[in-house]
Formats: structure tokens, C-alpha cells, sequence
């Protein structure tokens, strides 16, 4: 029962991963995840073979504590990317999302401890879901692909090199601030780097590189955690 559990708990964290970065795609004005089927909480729907299988043996086995991701939601940059901070607010959705829950999971504990409606089975089921989620977001912060860190750090690094530009053609009186142009470099460089990544071979080997790099973060989450979860029976 417990295995069941923590499998569907890992499964639908997830699909709510990546239904909120359909969800936000969708607020910004793209439709494809929607009409793909994409916003939907059937797993079958959101299942990869490296994100939901491979990865969660890999880091199961490297350090005890399972973690992926589903399927891309996909989307179109060319609509999404017309609200400046279309693409951003897309990538960070996901992680936002699993914070999102552990948030909720902590509220929940306390206000249930507060009334005294709290029982073990109650605890354990919110922990797990904050440990779970807790791991899911902070991993996929990490700026390697195919997470959503290397997405967010792109996407960071073009507003703040737009930011840097135009403060520079404010100081120097010159305009040699053009983002439209610039935008158009950083994309190009990114769908090069991406066609690299997203090989499986070099996605397994950065996969591998993250786990191996989120193993130092591991002990001092979960201390984070337990300080959340201040509750004892």
C-alpha cells in the first residue's frame, strides 16, 4: 500500500507538473497542449519513456530517492514568446507548481495539528507529498536538460542581456539597444545547444551529471523539510 502510494503520488506531482506549464502556455494565448490533450490528469496522456521511467530508476538507484518528469507539454515560442515574459513564466510553471504543493501539504499539516485532526496516516501522506514535490522542484532547477532550470537560466540570461542593452544605450546616448535582434541570437544559440541536448545519449549523460550534482543538495532539503514539518507523535 505504501509503494502504491508514493508511485501515484510521484506519477500525478508530475502530470501537475506539466499540466501547469500547459495551463500558463494556454494563458498565453497557445492552444497546442490543450488541443494535444496535454491538460489532462490521464497518466497515459503524459508518460515518457527517459522523464518517467529512466530517470526515476537511475536516480532511485544513485541515491535512494526517485525523480523524473512526463512528456514535454508542447507549445508553440513564436505565440507564447510575443508577451515578454511569455516563455519564462512557461518554464518556471512546472517547478512554481510542485512549490506549489509543498506549500499546500505544510498549510494543510498545520491547520489539521491546530484542530487536532491529525493522525500518522494523515502526516505521512502530507510529507510524502512535500518530499516528493520539494525534490521535483529543486531538481528541475538545476540549469541542465532537459530540466526546466536550463529553460529558466536561457530565458533569464536573454532579459537580462536586453536589460544590460538597454541600460547601456541610456548611458551612452546611442542606440545600440535592439532585443528584437538579440532575442533572435539567443534563440538560435539555444535551438543549437537544445539539438546537442536533446539527444538521448547526451540527455541520459546529463541526467546522470544532475543526479550526481543534486546528491549534495539532497541532506539539506530534507532537513529543510523536517523543519517544516514540525509535529510529533
Amino acid at each position: 500500500m505504501d509503494f502504491i502510494l508514493y508511485i501515484t503520488i510521484l506519477l500525478y506531482s508530475i502530470i501537475l507538473h506539466e499540466i501547469a506549464h500547459g495551463y500558463v502556455a494556454y494563458r498565453n494565448g497557445n492552444d497546442t497542449a490543450f488541443r494535444s490533450g496535454r491538460l489532462t490528469l490521464n497518466p497515459i496522456s503524459h508518460i515518457s519513456i527517459v522523464g518517467s521511467i529512466i530517470a526515476p530508476l537511475l536516480s532511485y538507484f544513485s541515491f535512494g530517492v526517485p525523480f523524473g518528469w512526463a512528456k514535454p507539454v508542447p507549445y508553440r515560442s513564436e505565440i507564447v514568446g510575443k508577451n515578454k515574459f511569455g516563455e519564462l513564466a512557461v518554464s518556471s510553471a512546472g517547478v512554481l507548481m510542485n512549490y506549489f504543493l509543498v506549500f499546500l501539504s505544510v498549510i494543510i499539516n498545520i491547520i489539521l495539528s491546530y484542530f487536532n485532526l491529525i493522525n500518522q496516516d494523515i502526516f505521512n501522506s502530507l510529507y510524502l507529498i512535500a518530499s516528493i514535490n520539494i525534490i521535483l522542484g529543486t531538481f528541475n532547477l538545476l540549469p541542465f536538460p532537459p530540466a526546466d532550470g536550463w529553460h529558466i537560466f536561457t530565458e533569464l540570461y536573454k532579459h537580462i542581456k536586453d536589460f544590460y542593452f538597454k541600460i547601456k544605450s541610456k548611458i551612452s546616448k546611442k542606440y545600440i539597444y535592439s532585443p528584437y535582434y538579440i532575442n533572435n541570437n539567443i534563440n538560435n544559440l539555444q535551438n543549437k545547444m537544445n539539438a546537442v541536448f536533446y539527444n538521448p545519449i547526451f540527455m541520459i549523460a546529463s541526467i546522470y551529471i544532475a543526479v550526481q550534482v543534486f546528491d549534495v543538495f539532497v541532506k539539506y532539503i530534507v532537513e529543510f523539510l523536517n523543519w517544516l514539518f514540525i509535529l510529533q507523535f
